[in-house]
């Protein structure tokens, strides 16, 4: 008879059967709604009807209470005790720092004696930096120029007697009173030897003679 009853809910697009569906149940199965009163009323007592339980355990009522997340400094649950017109259902506030301003000290300098201070501090900077960088490139080519020098007998000779004289002359009473000046001097002969100056390759007899007929013509 359920199953008969399920059959004329499905039938009719429904999840559940409702009344009508037991009575056409009742009426296939050939059995009248007068025939159940007496199941009203059965002789089984009340007592043994209501089933029996085990003894369930008692509900943890902390078990859905979530841990503070935040200190008592960001916490916003101060501020929604304050309020009483919050009801207390409402979820706890989140941290002071998502709806509140926080205030900032203003580090501009403002002093215009300290603006020209800083700019000279800052332009003083970018000199010293543009000094070791001439002085590294220079440094670099004086380098360059010694090993091209070493690769000659005499020119590694010449560049040794050239650098003992520098030293000699460049020498103080102290001996490291100057040394800044002996830094110069050890970096101080740089020989430009771009293609502006280098040497200029000879022209032939030949070239040169066509080259003048040219002219007198």
């Amino acid at each position: 008879m359920i199953e008969a009853a399920k059959t004329l809910a499905l039938a009719a697009r429904r999840e559940h059967p409702i009344p009508t569906d037991f009575e056409h149940a009742l009426r296939r199965h050939n059995v009248s709604v007068s025939s159940l009163k007496p199941h009203l009323k059965p002789p089984v007592s009340k007592t043994q009807l209501f089933p029996g339980y085990v003894d369930v355990l008692p509900e943890d009522l902390d078990a859905y209470t979530t841990l503070p997340l935040l200190g008592e400094e960001l916490s916003g649950q101060p501020d929604k005790d304050e309020k009483e017109y919050v009801p207390s259902s409402f979820p706890d506030f989140p941290s002071k720092h998502t709806y509140k301003f926080t205030p900032q000290e203003d580090t501009s300098i403002r002093d215009s004696k300290k603006i020209r201070e800083e700019a000279a501090r800052t332009a003083q900077q970018g000199e010293d930096a543009l000094r070791r960088l001439v002085r590294a490139s220079k440094m670099r080519k004086q380098k360059e120029v010694k090993n091209l020098v070493e690769r000659d007998a005499h020119g590694k000779e010449r560049f040794r007697l050239w650098e003992s004289t520098m030293k000699r002359f460049m020498a103080t009473e102290g001996r490291g009173e100057n040394t800044d000046q002996m830094e110069i001097a050890d970096h101080s002969m740089i020989v430009n030897g771009e293609a502006l100056f280098s040497r200029k390759e000879v022209p032939k007899a030949g070239k040169r003679t066509a080259a003048l007929a040219k002219k007198a013509v």
